[in-house]
């Protein structure tokens, strides 16, 4: 019934701002006209705004989720972040929004980044094999930067990551600042090199910063919803499968367990431990699976292989040149 009484408010309210969308249309005919350098804007916050005045926060967050959808199919990605921000301060206690907002940052914007790399790449390419053998060894040191900054992004992704772990991240970071200071300094040789190389190095600077914002996202949303195991999880997951920073993982999977939660939420947790080199808590943790009557099938080959073999997890058989 609430919920029923939550849309008829919701219906009111639009009914009640489509006059804004009017003026809204005269505003933008108006700058167009005057050849405005900034716009006049009413955007879709300063109606939720205007609601939260009223006293109505719940639907004003409803109304920016919406906004929030809507970017998502039109895979405008930044223009939901001041909108995540904004919900969350209108209702911190809506996982989802923590949740989703965590997520969109450390992976979906973190993979937006590098959309374009490969057309720089091949750019790149095309400019060094037109140069001769004299202005290669010229432009030698900012060749060598690219690939090295190839090589950082390559391990940002992938099977095994390496740079994204708390102990990794400031080296990586101050490695890429490095860079991008050489290049600034670097005035001589092809220009046109100089500055793709730049974008190149920016690049995994900035997945490493997005995954960064998406943690810190994430770390606001369990200072607000510390009694409960979605956010502690959803931390705990990207650290262990976007970051493969076990210790962390770890940390904040134990604390999502102390709370009611689902089996599989046990699962990701011996995975983690294992990982962490904590082999005899991932031991216990399947035989805790296996007395609960959780997943049972797979807790006893974990126990099994672990026992027999001293590794379940695939990718500590594989370090260990163990079959699957």
């Amino acid at each position: 019934m609430n919920r029923r009484h939550n849309r008829i408010l919701l219906l009111i309210a639009i009914f009640l701002y489509i006059p804004l969308g009017l003026l809204q249309v005269k505003i933008n005919y108006r700058r167009t006209l005057e050849n405005l350098e900034s716009r006049i804007l009413l955007m879709p916050g300063q109606m939720a705004g205007s609601l939260v005045l009223s006293g109505f926060k719940g639907i004003a967050a409803d109304l920016l989720w919406l906004n929030i959808e809507d970017f998502w199919h039109k895979g405008q990605h930044y223009k939901m972040l001041p909108l995540f921000d904004a919900v969350s301060w209108l209702q911190p206690e809506y996982v989802t929004v923590w949740a989703v907002g965590g997520w969109h940052m450390a992976y979906n914007i973190f993979a937006n980044v590098e959309s374009g790399v490969r057309e720089l790449e091949k750019q790149l390419d095309s400019l060094i094999e037109k140069l001769t053998e004299t202005e290669k060894k010229k432009m030698l040191p900012v060749i060598r930067i690219a690939e090295e900054a190839k090589a950082i992004r390559e391990n940002l992704v992938g099977y095994y990551t390496k740079g994204l772990t708390e102990k990794e991240r400031p080296e990586m970071l101050a490695k890429l600042t490095g860079y991008e200071k050489k290049l600034e300094a670097y005035g001589e040789g092809n220009k046109e090199i100089v500055e793709i190389v730049k974008k190149l190095v920016e690049i995994p600077h900035q997945q490493i910063l997005w995954y960064e914002r998406g943690i810190s996202f994430l770390k606001k949303g369990v200072s607000y919803n510390s009694e409960k195991y979605d956010l502690y999880f959803e931390l705990g997951w990207t650290y262990y499968h976007k970051g493969q920073d076990y210790p962390n993982a770890v940390k904040y999977l134990e604390k999502a367990v102390k709370f009611p939660h689902p089996a599989y939420v046990d699962n990701v947790l011996a995975h983690a431990y294992e990982l962490n080199g904590q082999v005899d808590k991932a031991l216990e943790q399947w035989e805790k699976q296996l007395k609960a009557g959780n997943f049972t099938s797979v807790a006893e080959r974990a126990i099994r292989c672990i026992k027999e073999e001293g590794a379940f997890n695939p990718k500590k058989r594989k370090e260990l040149g163990l079959s699957d």
